[in-house]
């Protein structure tokens, strides 16, 4: 009886009270101001993480982790994650990143990767709102590194028009580039019949550029790197990276600067 009524008691007090149970939100990080120059900086010792936040609004962003004692490629983990702190994106090189789901170790590193004045970077799409970006050394001796984000270029080509060559030209080409996850580019052409070759910039196609071309609803044919195939009028093509698991970087379309043309591609109409 006693017990019951102590209970009970408790419950009533607690019921006065109104006491609410608050879940905890991600661990805030060192705060990074976009397109401020001067970035935020860590030392990180060997085997352990550094985390920063930053605040992504209308305009996408890049964000950019430089290490000062950089040698090559997969010395540094970064990780992108959402307001809700699920992973949205990694990498451990320098020209491009991949999806939550893929595997770092299929990442792979090539020769022509390794630039170290470059830092390993990752694209966030507009409004985006809070991100979390962890930094990882994996390397045995402390790393000092700045994190800097910095407003970008979408580069997005939406039922973008395509025409034949003109003015005595042989050939008209259409540059994009796939610069975040789950970005598909899309074209529609009007004209005379010809062929289209698609050509990603990087021959490796790190990105896993991929073309297909649409002729109604019903017939779809993938481009092949370098092979010339008949387009019609009203075609359609559509650029994507295969999976939709990996994005890249774009040095050579107006307004790219990152200084990486791993996810630019061509389509040629001839």
């Amino acid at each position: 009886m006693k017990k019951t009524f102590l209970a009970l008691l408790m419950l009533g007090l607690l019921s006065a009270c109104q006491v609410t149970v608050v879940t905890p939100g991600p661990a805030p990080g060192t705060p990074v101001t976009v397109d401020d120059d001067n970035g935020a900086q860590a030392v990180i010792p060997a085997g352990e993480t550094a985390r920063f936040e930053l605040t992504v609004a209308a305009q996408p962003v890049r964000v950019d982790v430089y290490h000062d004692e950089a040698t090559a490629d997969g010395e540094l983990e970064v990780k992108a994650l959402d307001n809700t702190d699920a992973l949205y994106a990694h990498t451990t090189v320098r020209s491009f990143f991949a999806a939550a789901d893929v595997t770092l170790s299929s990442l792979g590193a090539r020769a022509q990767d390794v630039n170290v004045s470059f830092p390993y970077s990752i694209n966030l799409p507009k409004n985006m709102g809070k991100v979390y970006v962890e930094v990882t050394n994996r390397t045995s001796t402390a790393a000092h590194v700045t994190v800097k984000a910095v407003t970008r270029n979408e580069v997005e080509r939406i039922d973008y028009a395509m025409a034949p060559p003109s003015n005595g030209a042989t050939s008209a080409g259409y540059g994009g580039a796939i610069l975040f996850l789950g970005q598909h580019d899309t074209y529609k052409y009007a004209g005379a019949d010809k062929n289209v070759t698609f050509s990603p910039t990087d021959p490796a196609n790190p990105v896993h550029l991929k073309a297909v071309l649409n002729k109604g609803q019903a017939t779809q044919t993938e481009l092949q790197p370098g092979v010339a195939i008949a387009i019609l009028d009203g075609d359609t093509v559509e650029v994507y990276s295969d999976g939709d698991d990996y994005a890249g970087f774009c040095a050579s379309l107006d307004g790219c600067a990152d200084g990486i043309d791993s996810g630019e591609y061509t389509l040629t109409i001839h």
